[in-house]
Protein backbone atom coordinates (compact mmCIF):
# COMPACT_ATOMS: atom_id res chain seq x y z
CA UNK A 1 0.00 0.00 0.00
CA UNK A 2 1.52 3.66 -0.48
CA UNK A 3 2.05 5.32 2.13
CA UNK A 4 0.91 9.17 1.74
CA UNK A 5 3.35 12.07 1.88
CA UNK A 6 3.38 13.76 5.61
CA UNK A 7 2.11 17.14 5.70
CA UNK A 8 4.51 19.46 7.50
CA UNK A 9 2.44 20.85 10.73
CA UNK A 10 2.43 24.72 10.48
CA UNK A 11 2.12 24.95 14.13
CA UNK A 12 2.10 28.60 14.39
CA UNK A 13 -0.89 28.47 12.17
CA UNK A 14 -2.77 26.31 13.87
CA UNK A 15 -1.61 27.54 17.24
CA UNK A 16 -3.32 31.28 16.31
CA UNK A 17 -6.04 29.89 14.91
CA UNK A 18 -7.57 27.10 17.88
CA UNK A 19 -6.31 29.40 20.14
CA UNK A 20 -7.95 32.89 19.09
CA UNK A 21 -11.13 30.81 18.62
CA UNK A 22 -10.90 29.36 22.51
CA UNK A 23 -9.40 31.99 24.02
CA UNK A 24 -12.63 34.55 22.05
CA UNK A 25 -14.99 32.09 23.57
CA UNK A 26 -13.57 32.10 26.80
CA UNK A 27 -13.55 35.91 26.97
CA UNK A 28 -16.99 36.04 25.87
CA UNK A 29 -18.35 34.05 28.33
CA UNK A 30 -16.32 35.31 30.67
CA UNK A 31 -17.25 38.56 30.04
CA UNK A 32 -20.89 37.80 29.72
CA UNK A 33 -20.84 35.99 33.32
CA UNK A 34 -19.56 38.58 35.16
CA UNK A 35 -21.12 41.45 33.52
CA UNK A 36 -24.44 39.52 34.58
CA UNK A 37 -23.47 39.06 38.11
CA UNK A 38 -22.22 42.56 38.47
CA UNK A 39 -25.30 43.54 36.97
CA UNK A 40 -27.07 41.52 39.25
CA UNK A 41 -25.00 42.25 42.74
CA UNK A 42 -25.34 45.74 41.83
CA UNK A 43 -29.35 45.63 42.19
CA UNK A 44 -29.39 43.61 44.38
CA UNK A 45 -27.22 45.83 46.61
CA UNK A 46 -29.64 48.76 46.03
CA UNK A 47 -32.75 46.96 46.21
CA UNK A 48 -31.41 45.94 50.16
CA UNK A 49 -30.42 49.63 50.92
CA UNK A 50 -34.21 50.26 49.71
CA UNK A 51 -35.62 47.29 52.13
CA UNK A 52 -33.54 48.97 54.77
CA UNK A 53 -34.82 52.85 54.17
CA UNK A 54 -38.28 51.64 54.15
CA UNK A 55 -37.96 49.32 56.74
CA UNK A 56 -37.00 51.73 59.30
CA UNK A 57 -39.61 53.91 57.63
CA UNK A 58 -42.69 52.12 58.50
CA UNK A 59 -41.55 50.44 61.59
CA UNK A 60 -39.92 53.83 63.44
CA UNK A 61 -43.46 55.67 62.79
CA UNK A 62 -45.21 52.31 63.88
CA UNK A 63 -47.11 52.43 60.84
CA UNK A 64 -46.84 48.85 58.86
CA UNK A 65 -49.52 47.38 61.38
CA UNK A 66 -51.62 49.19 58.41
CA UNK A 67 -50.73 46.60 56.21
CA UNK A 68 -51.89 43.98 58.08
CA UNK A 69 -54.88 46.08 59.25
CA UNK A 70 -56.50 48.30 56.39
CA UNK A 71 -59.76 48.74 58.02
CA UNK A 72 -58.21 50.98 60.67
CA UNK A 73 -58.23 54.53 59.93
CA UNK A 74 -55.72 55.89 62.65
CA UNK A 75 -53.18 53.62 61.00
CA UNK A 76 -53.84 54.79 57.21
CA UNK A 77 -53.56 57.86 58.60
CA UNK A 78 -50.06 57.55 59.86
CA UNK A 79 -49.29 55.27 57.39
CA UNK A 80 -50.11 58.02 54.85
CA UNK A 81 -47.61 60.23 56.64
CA UNK A 82 -44.86 57.97 55.88
CA UNK A 83 -45.32 57.32 52.46
CA UNK A 84 -44.48 60.99 52.09
CA UNK A 85 -40.78 59.94 52.73
CA UNK A 86 -41.16 57.46 49.83
CA UNK A 87 -43.30 60.54 47.21
CA UNK A 88 -39.96 62.44 47.93
CA UNK A 89 -37.66 59.96 46.63
CA UNK A 90 -36.50 60.47 43.04
CA UNK A 91 -35.95 57.28 40.85
CA UNK A 92 -39.41 55.52 41.79
CA UNK A 93 -42.05 55.92 39.37
CA UNK A 94 -44.76 54.06 41.27
CA UNK A 95 -44.71 52.45 44.81
CA UNK A 96 -46.92 50.08 45.75
CA UNK A 97 -48.16 48.30 49.05
CA UNK A 98 -49.63 45.03 49.26
CA UNK A 99 -51.70 43.67 52.48
CA UNK A 100 -50.82 40.07 53.21
CA UNK A 101 -53.56 39.08 50.86
CA UNK A 102 -52.46 40.80 47.72
CA UNK A 103 -54.45 43.14 47.66
CA UNK A 104 -53.16 46.96 46.28
CA UNK A 105 -53.85 49.01 49.41
CA UNK A 106 -52.01 52.03 48.52
CA UNK A 107 -50.17 53.40 45.74
CA UNK A 108 -48.74 56.58 43.69
CA UNK A 109 -50.94 56.02 41.40
CA UNK A 110 -54.15 56.31 42.79
CA UNK A 111 -56.45 54.55 40.18
CA UNK A 112 -54.92 51.34 40.96
CA UNK A 113 -55.67 51.05 44.67
CA UNK A 114 -57.99 48.28 45.71
CA UNK A 115 -57.01 45.69 43.05
CA UNK A 116 -55.63 42.15 42.88
CA UNK A 117 -54.10 40.40 40.32
CA UNK A 118 -54.43 37.33 39.84
CA UNK A 119 -50.50 36.04 39.35
CA UNK A 120 -47.35 37.38 40.52
CA UNK A 121 -45.08 34.65 41.55
CA UNK A 122 -42.66 37.96 42.54
CA UNK A 123 -45.33 38.96 44.94
CA UNK A 124 -45.63 35.96 46.68
CA UNK A 125 -42.07 35.24 47.17
CA UNK A 126 -41.80 38.58 48.51
CA UNK A 127 -44.96 37.68 51.13
CA UNK A 128 -42.80 34.67 52.46
CA UNK A 129 -40.14 37.28 53.75
CA UNK A 130 -37.98 37.30 50.40
CA UNK A 131 -36.14 40.37 49.30
CA UNK A 132 -36.84 40.01 45.00
CA UNK A 133 -35.39 42.08 42.83
CA UNK A 134 -35.52 42.26 39.08
CA UNK A 135 -34.86 44.28 36.05
CA UNK A 136 -36.39 43.98 32.57
CA UNK A 137 -37.90 45.99 29.49
CA UNK A 138 -41.26 46.89 29.81
CA UNK A 139 -43.81 44.97 27.76
CA UNK A 140 -40.81 41.87 27.07
CA UNK A 141 -41.75 38.56 26.59
CA UNK A 142 -41.07 36.91 30.01
CA UNK A 143 -41.70 41.02 31.80
CA UNK A 144 -45.32 41.98 30.96
CA UNK A 145 -47.03 41.77 33.81
CA UNK A 146 -50.47 43.66 34.31
CA UNK A 147 -49.49 46.33 37.10
CA UNK A 148 -47.06 47.33 34.57
CA UNK A 149 -50.19 49.21 33.44
CA UNK A 150 -49.13 53.34 32.49
CA UNK A 151 -46.14 52.72 33.79
CA UNK A 152 -44.01 53.82 30.54
CA UNK A 153 -43.02 53.41 27.03
CA UNK A 154 -42.70 50.09 25.48
CA UNK A 155 -38.93 49.23 26.03
CA UNK A 156 -38.28 51.30 29.03
CA UNK A 157 -35.83 49.76 31.23
CA UNK A 158 -36.91 49.68 34.89
CA UNK A 159 -36.00 47.78 38.32
CA UNK A 160 -38.53 46.75 40.35
CA UNK A 161 -38.26 45.82 43.99
CA UNK A 162 -40.48 43.69 46.17
CA UNK A 163 -40.03 44.15 49.80
CA UNK A 164 -41.14 42.58 53.01
CA UNK A 165 -42.32 44.88 55.39
CA UNK A 166 -41.54 42.74 59.01
CA UNK A 167 -43.56 43.82 62.26
CA UNK A 168 -40.76 44.79 64.52
CA UNK A 169 -41.37 42.64 66.96
CA UNK A 170 -42.61 39.09 65.87
CA UNK A 171 -40.73 39.91 62.77
CA UNK A 172 -43.78 38.13 61.06
CA UNK A 173 -44.48 39.77 57.10
CA UNK A 174 -47.48 42.16 57.23
CA UNK A 175 -46.84 43.00 53.41
CA UNK A 176 -44.77 44.26 50.84
CA UNK A 177 -43.94 47.37 49.43
CA UNK A 178 -43.29 47.57 45.86
CA UNK A 179 -40.60 49.81 44.41
CA UNK A 180 -40.89 50.52 40.67
CA UNK A 181 -37.46 52.64 39.29
CA UNK A 182 -36.11 54.03 36.00
CA UNK A 183 -32.45 54.01 37.59
CA UNK A 184 -30.83 56.67 35.15
CA UNK A 185 -28.01 57.31 37.55
CA UNK A 186 -27.70 52.93 38.64
CA UNK A 187 -27.71 52.42 34.94
CA UNK A 188 -25.06 54.59 33.93
CA UNK A 189 -22.76 53.25 36.31
CA UNK A 190 -23.70 49.73 35.86
CA UNK A 191 -22.97 50.54 31.88
CA UNK A 192 -19.74 52.30 33.04
CA UNK A 193 -18.59 49.38 35.20
CA UNK A 194 -19.80 46.68 32.13
CA UNK A 195 -17.73 48.97 29.76
CA UNK A 196 -14.17 48.31 31.92
CA UNK A 197 -14.89 44.60 32.72
CA UNK A 198 -15.65 44.01 28.89
CA UNK A 199 -12.30 46.27 28.19
CA UNK A 200 -10.63 44.08 30.84
CA UNK A 201 -11.48 41.27 29.44
CA UNK A 202 -10.51 41.63 25.74
CA UNK A 203 -6.77 43.20 27.13
CA UNK A 204 -6.76 40.08 29.20
CA UNK A 205 -7.36 37.90 26.40
CA UNK A 206 -5.11 39.74 24.01
CA UNK A 207 -2.29 39.42 26.40
CA UNK A 208 -3.08 36.13 26.90
CA UNK A 209 -2.86 34.88 23.04
CA UNK A 210 -0.04 37.61 22.44
CA UNK A 211 2.11 35.90 25.35
CA UNK A 212 1.05 31.99 24.47
CA UNK A 213 1.70 32.89 20.45
CA UNK A 214 5.06 34.29 21.55
CA UNK A 215 6.15 30.78 23.14
CA UNK A 216 4.79 28.57 20.55
CA UNK A 217 6.63 30.96 17.86
CA UNK A 218 9.68 30.66 19.98
CA UNK A 219 9.20 26.65 20.18
CA UNK A 220 8.08 26.84 16.94
CA UNK A 221 11.73 27.80 15.47
CA UNK A 222 13.52 25.61 17.92
CA UNK A 223 11.91 22.95 16.33
CA UNK A 224 12.25 24.12 12.72
CA UNK A 225 15.93 24.30 13.70
CA UNK A 226 16.26 21.10 15.29
CA UNK A 227 14.62 19.60 12.11
CA UNK A 228 17.16 20.86 9.83
CA UNK A 229 19.92 19.80 12.02
CA UNK A 230 18.45 16.43 12.20
CA UNK A 231 17.56 16.60 8.28
CA UNK A 232 21.11 17.26 7.97
CA UNK A 233 22.25 13.82 10.05
CA UNK A 234 19.70 11.78 8.03
CA UNK A 235 21.46 13.32 4.91
CA UNK A 236 24.93 12.16 6.25
CA UNK A 237 23.68 9.01 7.66
CA UNK A 238 22.36 8.33 4.11
CA UNK A 239 25.14 9.46 2.48
CA UNK A 240 26.96 7.03 4.59
CA UNK A 241 25.30 3.87 4.08
CA UNK A 242 25.03 4.70 0.17
CA UNK A 243 28.76 4.68 0.37
CA UNK A 244 28.83 1.11 1.90
CA UNK A 245 26.72 -0.26 -1.15
CA UNK A 246 28.52 1.34 -3.56
CA UNK A 247 31.90 -0.56 -1.67
CA UNK A 248 29.66 -3.46 -1.49
CA UNK A 249 28.82 -3.72 -5.47
CA UNK A 250 32.56 -2.76 -6.07
CA UNK A 251 33.08 -6.46 -5.00
CA UNK A 252 31.84 -7.63 -8.59
CA UNK A 253 33.86 -5.26 -10.91
CA UNK A 254 37.14 -5.98 -8.46
CA UNK A 255 36.40 -9.72 -8.56
CA UNK A 256 36.83 -9.33 -12.02
CA UNK A 257 40.07 -7.62 -12.41
CA UNK A 258 41.40 -10.13 -9.96
CA UNK A 259 40.02 -12.92 -12.04
CA UNK A 260 41.33 -11.28 -15.30
CA UNK A 261 44.97 -10.29 -13.60
CA UNK A 262 45.48 -13.80 -12.35
CA UNK A 263 44.49 -15.26 -16.02
CA UNK A 264 47.34 -12.83 -17.45
CA UNK A 265 50.08 -14.46 -14.90
CA UNK A 266 49.67 -17.34 -17.19
CA UNK A 267 52.87 -16.36 -19.81
CA UNK A 268 51.51 -19.89 -21.91
CA UNK A 269 48.20 -17.45 -22.41
CA UNK A 270 47.14 -17.03 -26.08
CA UNK A 271 47.41 -13.55 -27.36
CA UNK A 272 43.59 -13.47 -27.88
CA UNK A 273 42.63 -14.56 -24.14
CA UNK A 274 45.01 -11.60 -23.06
CA UNK A 275 43.45 -9.20 -24.83
CA UNK A 276 40.17 -10.41 -23.60
CA UNK A 277 41.41 -10.28 -20.37
CA UNK A 278 42.56 -6.55 -20.63
CA UNK A 279 39.35 -5.82 -22.19
CA UNK A 280 37.73 -7.03 -19.15
CA UNK A 281 39.90 -5.11 -16.84
CA UNK A 282 39.36 -2.34 -18.31
CA UNK A 283 35.54 -2.64 -18.59
CA UNK A 284 35.67 -3.77 -14.63
CA UNK A 285 37.74 -0.17 -13.84
CA UNK A 286 35.29 1.89 -15.81
CA UNK A 287 32.33 0.17 -14.24
CA UNK A 288 33.53 0.80 -10.99
CA UNK A 289 34.93 4.52 -11.56
CA UNK A 290 31.83 5.53 -12.67
CA UNK A 291 29.60 4.10 -9.63
CA UNK A 292 32.58 6.29 -7.84
CA UNK A 293 31.95 9.24 -9.70
CA UNK A 294 28.07 8.75 -9.26
CA UNK A 295 29.12 8.40 -5.10
CA UNK A 296 30.53 11.54 -5.24
CA UNK A 297 28.08 13.61 -7.09
CA UNK A 298 25.31 12.11 -4.89
CA UNK A 299 27.43 12.84 -1.77
CA UNK A 300 28.23 16.36 -2.89
CA UNK A 301 24.43 17.47 -3.59
CA UNK A 302 22.72 19.92 -1.37
CA UNK A 303 19.52 17.81 -1.95
CA UNK A 304 18.53 15.11 -3.88
CA UNK A 305 16.04 16.33 -6.62
CA UNK A 306 13.25 14.26 -7.89
CA UNK A 307 12.82 13.26 -11.89
CA UNK A 308 11.54 11.61 -14.13
CA UNK A 309 13.35 8.09 -14.48
CA UNK A 310 12.87 5.88 -17.62
CA UNK A 311 13.04 2.47 -16.37
CA UNK A 312 13.99 0.41 -19.44
CA UNK A 313 17.21 2.44 -20.60
CA UNK A 314 17.94 2.40 -16.77
CA UNK A 315 17.80 -1.41 -16.43
CA UNK A 316 19.31 -1.89 -20.00
CA UNK A 317 22.15 0.39 -18.37
CA UNK A 318 22.59 -2.26 -15.43
CA UNK A 319 22.00 -5.39 -17.01
CA UNK A 320 24.94 -4.23 -19.36
CA UNK A 321 27.05 -3.33 -16.39
CA UNK A 322 26.10 -6.61 -14.64
CA UNK A 323 26.13 -8.54 -17.63
CA UNK A 324 29.66 -9.88 -18.05
CA UNK A 325 29.38 -11.23 -13.69
CA UNK A 326 26.10 -13.29 -14.90
CA UNK A 327 27.46 -14.39 -17.93
CA UNK A 328 30.45 -15.69 -15.40
CA UNK A 329 28.34 -17.32 -12.96
CA UNK A 330 26.47 -18.88 -15.88
CA UNK A 331 23.47 -17.03 -14.88
CA UNK A 332 20.76 -16.20 -17.72
CA UNK A 333 18.54 -13.06 -18.14
CA UNK A 334 15.49 -12.28 -19.55
CA UNK A 335 13.07 -8.82 -19.61
CA UNK A 336 9.33 -8.78 -20.28
CA UNK A 337 8.99 -7.60 -23.72
CA UNK A 338 6.07 -5.18 -22.76
CA UNK A 339 6.72 -0.87 -22.40
CA UNK A 340 8.42 0.12 -18.43
CA UNK A 341 6.68 2.68 -17.16
CA UNK A 342 8.51 5.58 -15.94
CA UNK A 343 8.69 6.94 -12.09
CA UNK A 344 9.81 10.12 -9.80
CA UNK A 345 13.09 8.93 -8.58
CA UNK A 346 16.71 9.77 -8.50
CA UNK A 347 18.74 8.17 -11.09
CA UNK A 348 22.09 7.99 -9.86
CA UNK A 349 20.51 5.86 -6.46
CA UNK A 350 17.88 4.03 -8.21
CA UNK A 351 20.60 2.92 -10.71
CA UNK A 352 22.59 1.82 -7.39
CA UNK A 353 19.63 -0.15 -6.13
CA UNK A 354 18.95 -2.02 -8.86
CA UNK A 355 22.72 -3.00 -9.25
CA UNK A 356 21.89 -4.08 -5.34
CA UNK A 357 19.21 -5.97 -6.01
CA UNK A 358 21.16 -7.88 -8.98
CA UNK A 359 23.93 -8.34 -6.77
CA UNK A 360 22.24 -9.95 -4.58
CA UNK A 361 20.48 -12.27 -6.53
CA UNK A 362 23.92 -12.95 -8.53
CA UNK A 363 25.28 -14.14 -4.84
CA UNK A 364 21.99 -16.20 -4.36
CA UNK A 365 22.61 -18.74 -7.54
CA UNK A 366 26.37 -19.41 -6.98
CA UNK A 367 26.19 -22.70 -9.06
CA UNK A 368 24.25 -20.65 -12.04
CA UNK A 369 20.52 -19.90 -12.62
CA UNK A 370 17.90 -17.46 -14.43
CA UNK A 371 17.19 -13.84 -13.05
CA UNK A 372 14.04 -12.63 -14.88
CA UNK A 373 13.18 -8.94 -14.89
CA UNK A 374 9.09 -7.69 -15.52
CA UNK A 375 7.49 -4.54 -15.10
CA UNK A 376 4.57 -4.08 -12.56
CA UNK A 377 2.21 -0.89 -11.82
CA UNK A 378 -0.59 -0.01 -9.81
CA UNK A 379 -2.86 3.24 -9.06
CA UNK A 380 -0.37 5.89 -8.75
CA UNK A 381 2.77 3.41 -9.24
CA UNK A 382 4.87 1.73 -11.62
CA UNK A 383 7.80 -0.39 -10.97
CA UNK A 384 10.22 -3.67 -12.00
CA UNK A 385 10.51 -7.08 -10.63
CA UNK A 386 13.26 -9.17 -10.03
CA UNK A 387 13.10 -12.76 -9.42
CA UNK A 388 16.07 -15.21 -9.18
CA UNK A 389 16.23 -18.93 -9.22
CA UNK A 390 18.69 -19.20 -5.99
CA UNK A 391 17.85 -21.01 -3.01
CA UNK A 392 14.86 -18.75 -1.95
CA UNK A 393 14.70 -17.27 1.61
CA UNK A 394 13.57 -18.76 4.75
CA UNK A 395 10.00 -16.70 6.31
CA UNK A 396 11.67 -16.24 9.63
CA UNK A 397 14.85 -14.57 7.93
CA UNK A 398 12.60 -13.31 5.16
CA UNK A 399 11.08 -10.99 7.91
CA UNK A 400 13.98 -9.51 9.68
CA UNK A 401 16.10 -8.75 6.60
CA UNK A 402 15.33 -5.09 6.35
CA UNK A 403 16.26 -4.79 9.61
CA UNK A 404 19.14 -2.44 10.11
CA UNK A 405 22.70 -4.49 10.21
CA UNK A 406 20.86 -7.72 9.57
CA UNK A 407 22.68 -10.15 7.02
CA UNK A 408 22.89 -13.31 5.92
CA UNK A 409 26.32 -13.18 4.39
CA UNK A 410 29.50 -13.81 6.87
CA UNK A 411 31.38 -10.71 7.21
CA UNK A 412 28.29 -8.51 5.81
CA UNK A 413 27.21 -5.09 7.39
CA UNK A 414 23.33 -5.53 6.80
CA UNK A 415 23.50 -2.01 5.25
CA UNK A 416 22.21 -3.27 1.50
CA UNK A 417 18.30 -3.88 1.87
CA UNK A 418 17.60 -1.41 4.67
CA UNK A 419 18.60 1.47 2.79
CA UNK A 420 17.23 0.41 -0.62
CA UNK A 421 13.78 -0.21 1.65
CA UNK A 422 14.20 3.21 3.09
CA UNK A 423 15.11 5.40 0.09
CA UNK A 424 12.25 3.34 -1.81
CA UNK A 425 9.49 4.70 1.17
CA UNK A 426 11.25 8.06 1.09
CA UNK A 427 10.31 8.58 -2.34
CA UNK A 428 6.59 7.69 -1.58
CA UNK A 429 6.77 3.83 -3.28
CA UNK A 430 6.93 0.20 -1.81
CA UNK A 431 9.87 -2.29 -1.74
CA UNK A 432 8.23 -5.99 -0.77
CA UNK A 433 10.20 -9.17 -0.88
CA UNK A 434 8.57 -12.84 -1.71
CA UNK A 435 8.62 -15.82 -2.60
CA UNK A 436 9.62 -16.92 -6.14
CA UNK A 437 8.11 -19.82 -8.28
CA UNK A 438 8.78 -23.07 -8.56
CA UNK A 439 11.71 -21.47 -6.14
CA UNK A 440 13.96 -18.42 -5.68
CA UNK A 441 13.18 -14.96 -4.69
CA UNK A 442 10.86 -12.04 -5.41
CA UNK A 443 11.71 -8.49 -4.96
CA UNK A 444 9.01 -5.90 -6.30
CA UNK A 445 10.13 -2.25 -6.65
CA UNK A 446 7.06 0.40 -7.09
CA UNK A 447 7.69 4.29 -7.28
CA UNK A 448 4.95 6.76 -7.81
CA UNK A 449 4.78 7.64 -12.13
CA UNK A 450 6.16 10.78 -13.74
CA UNK A 451 3.50 13.34 -14.36
CA UNK A 452 3.66 15.20 -17.90
CA UNK A 453 7.50 17.25 -18.48
CA UNK A 454 5.73 20.61 -17.62
CA UNK A 455 4.04 19.16 -14.43
CA UNK A 456 6.97 17.60 -13.48
CA UNK A 457 9.15 20.68 -14.11
CA UNK A 458 6.53 22.58 -12.15
CA UNK A 459 6.19 20.77 -9.20
CA UNK A 460 10.23 20.24 -9.20
CA UNK A 461 10.47 24.49 -9.06
CA UNK A 462 7.48 24.56 -6.74
CA UNK A 463 10.08 22.28 -3.95
CA UNK A 464 7.40 19.26 -4.37
CA UNK A 465 6.63 16.48 -1.85
CA UNK A 466 9.54 14.83 -3.28
CA UNK A 467 11.75 17.62 -3.59
CA UNK A 468 14.15 16.50 -0.87
CA UNK A 469 14.57 12.59 -0.94
CA UNK A 470 17.12 12.28 1.40
CA UNK A 471 16.74 14.94 4.09
CA UNK A 472 12.42 14.50 4.23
Amino acid sequence: MRTSAPVPLNLRRWFAVASLGVITVMALSLGWLLSSMLTERMLRREGEVMMDFVQNLLTAEDTARYLAAPDDPQLRERFLLSTRHIHAMREPVRANAYGRDGTLLWSTDQGLIGRRYSANKELDRALSGELVVQSGRIGEQGHHKEEHEGLGEYGMYFVESYIPIRDRTSQQVLGVMELYKVPTRLNGHIRALLIQLWLACALGAVGLFVTLYWLVARAHRTLRAQQAQLVEVQSLASAAELASAVAHNLRNPLASIRISAEMLEQSDAPEVDAAEHCRDIVGAVDRADRWISELVRVAQAPQLQAEAVALGPLLAACLSEMGPEMARRRIDWSVQDSAAGTVLAHTAILRQIILSLMANAIEAMPQGGRLQVSWCDSPGLAGLRLSDSGEGIPEEVRQRLFRPFFSTKSGGLGIGLALVKRMVEQWQGTLTLSPAEPRGTCVEILLPRAPSPAATRACLMKGGPHGDLVGD
